[in-house]
């Protein structure tokens, strides 16, 4: 097996719901810091991922390295401090400590959800039948099996978080996903694979807490044991998935002053043409050379009217496809359209199987292969609940265009 090969197993063997994308952009990342074997990821720290992943999964994945590397070495054991601290600089103390206290938090409060053992042979007959089978419990069966999973987690914690819920949950689709796993007919996994009964295990928490005012307070004393965090580490979830939350330096050839200059060329297009100056080809130029003061102004959070005669164009839609794509790097109107094509032709075979109503019905008897797919999932979707066409689609009479071109 590569070393690369070996990386990404390391990743998505921690973190099975990660997406594709995201597991490529984080490779990518390891690589860029120096990165190149399976052996290196132990010198990793949190703020190496916190440009691709969210907090929690970060630590999760730092926890799992250290855990791993405890165990296949013999010398004795560091903590996951002294293993993110290897590689501190001067200048980084106050983010080493920072990361270190809330790993430290982090791992404290999720132990035993790690090590958390189902109890299976306690579990009913027919649940047994189903995981022996590969089949899904059915809903009553499944009720009992969370009900039973709580009062047995509750033996740990009273009240447990959201996250050491998500790792229990994880670990039961990892062991058992035929049984367990959010997927579809054709065996397409939705989303993580286990969001629907981690939704079912921590509405049953709430439930049975509901009245368990001491649950309530020990919660506050855990966010109070946890406020090491810094502000600043926090407000970093701001910029999760964006590759330019706030460029660091001017365009080339520009200062504040050309930027402005370009702003009002932007603000006396829209005042002379309104918002179809966007269909000009230069607004196009413009908006991306300014994105730099666009973002600077959007981050100093200002009132919504401001920030809209300040910038008419980042409130239509190209602006808007335009900002995002320059904040994120995905082009949002392809990935609509992506989305709708890969998703549609399942939404359209729905409908061919199970017409709801009249309308659905005359809206298939109209689509023929080759037509536009999108416009036929939106009238089929519009005509399931009864929404009028004409509130989104403009028809318009194509021979009548035609005749007025030829007269």
């Amino acid at each position: 097996m590569s070393n690369l090969e070996e990386i990404k197993l390391a990743i998505s063997s921690s973190l099975p719901g990660l997406s594709d994308e995201t597991l490529k952009k984080c490779i990518h990342g390891l690589s860029a810091i120096g990165v190149e074997t399976k052996d290196d990821l132990q010198y990793v720290k949190e703020d190496d991922l916190m440009e691709f992943l969210r907090p929690i999964q970060c630590r999760k994945l730092l926890y799992a390295w250290k855990n791993e590397e405890q165990s296949s070495c013999t010398s004795p054991q560091r903590s996951l401090r002294h293993v993110l601290s290897d590689t501190s600089s001067p200048g980084s103390e106050s983010s080493s400590s920072t990361t270190s206290s809330s790993t430290a938090c982090f791992s404290a409060s999720c132990a035993w959800a790690e090590t958390f053992k189902v109890p299976w042979e306690v579990m009913s007959s027919e649940i047994k039948l189903a995981i022996a089978n590969k089949k899904r419990p059915s809903p009553a069966d499944r009720r009992k099996l969370v009900r039973m999973l709580v009062d047995n987690m509750q033996k740990h914690e009273v009240n447990p978080s959201k996250a050491q819920c998500q790792i229990v949950e994880q670990n039961i689709v990892k062991q058992y996903p035929d049984s367990f796993a959010d997927v579809l007919s054709d065996g397409t996994k939705i989303g993580s694979g286990y969001a629907s009964l981690l939704l079912q295990v921590k509405t049953c928490v709430e439930h049975v807490n509901r009245n368990n005012t001491l649950a309530r307070r020990r919660k506050e004393r855990l966010r109070s044991s946890c406020s090491t965090i810094s502000q600043s580490s926090r407000r970093l979830a701001d910029q999760y998935g964006c590759v330019s939350w706030q460029p660091e330096e001017f365009p080339a050839g520009e200062n504040d002053d050309t930027l402005e200059e370009k702003r009002k060329q932007m603000v006396l297009l829209q005042s002379t043409e309104g918002m179809s100056g966007a269909d000009r080809g230069e607004l196009h130029k413009l908006m991306e050379v300014t994105y730099y003061r666009q973002r600077r102004d959007i981050n100093a959070t200002p009132p919504l009217s401001e920030l809209k005669n300040s910038w008419p164009y980042l409130f239509c839609l190209k602006g808007i496809f335009l900002h995002f794509q320059l904040l994120t790097d995905i082009s949002l109107l392809q990935k609509i359209m992506e989305s709708i094509q890969g998703k549609g032709k399942r939404i359209l075979r729905f409908f061919q199987e199970k017409p709801s109503n009249k309308e659905v019905c005359a809206v298939l008897s109209k689509y023929q292969e080759g037509n536009s797919l999108v416009l036929c999932i939106l009238k089929l979707l519009m005509a399931h609940f009864k929404e009028r066409t004409e509130s989104l689609l403009i028809e318009a009479d194509v021979s009548i265009t035609f005749r007025f071109l030829m007269s």
